[in-house]
């Protein structure tokens, strides 16, 4: 009988309703999110000179990742200024650099993955919103797993690993 029980390493931030555009401070929680999830010193001055990222009061979601003219953006909410949001984004930014072949092979990897592993099925059956397709599935992977990854698929989440 196994007593160990498997938990989450990263669980859901709610979101803090006292956050505001006047009292987010966006690189004190980009630091918070390169530290806590251990994102390589490398890699550092990607994330915060290649993603741009606007505090929005009337976003009309918590928060988006997309790109434009040829620059990352994130937007968010103040109340879901967090690290655990900023890593889910920034796993969709992260994704926007692989190659459709290696998007094909996340996904042949991942697919098997979400029945067998323990943490995967433990997050899925907590918050099922990565479910919803294979990018969001790879986000929610990163925000919830971080470095908890499997190892075989770190190679798809290139300059967080």
């Amino acid at each position: 009988m196994c007593l160990f029980k498997p938990k989450l390493p990263y669980p859901e931030e709610k979101p803090d309703y006292t956050k505001t555009l006047e009292n987010t401070n966006i690189a004190g929680i980009v630091k918070q999110w390169l530290d806590t999830y251990f994102v390589p010193e490398q890699y550092h001055d990607f994330w915060r000179l290649k993603v741009e990222i606007t505090v929005d009061p009337n976003y009309y979601v918590p928060a988006a990742a997309w790109e434009s003219d040829g620059i990352r953006h994130i937007r968010i909410r103040p109340e879901w200024l967090n690290p655990g949001v900023i890593a889910h984004e920034q796993g969709h930014n992260s994704y926007s650099l692989l190659a459709e072949d290696e998007k094909q092979a996340f996904s042949l990897i991942y697919i098997p993955l979400k029945e067998k592993d323990k943490l995967i099925k433990l997050l899925y059956s907590k918050n099922a919103y990565g479910l919803t397709s294979k990018i969001e599935g790879h986000a929610e992977l990163y925000r919830f797993l971080g470095a908890s990854l499997p190892k075989q698929l770190k190679i798809y989440y290139p300059k967080l690993f």
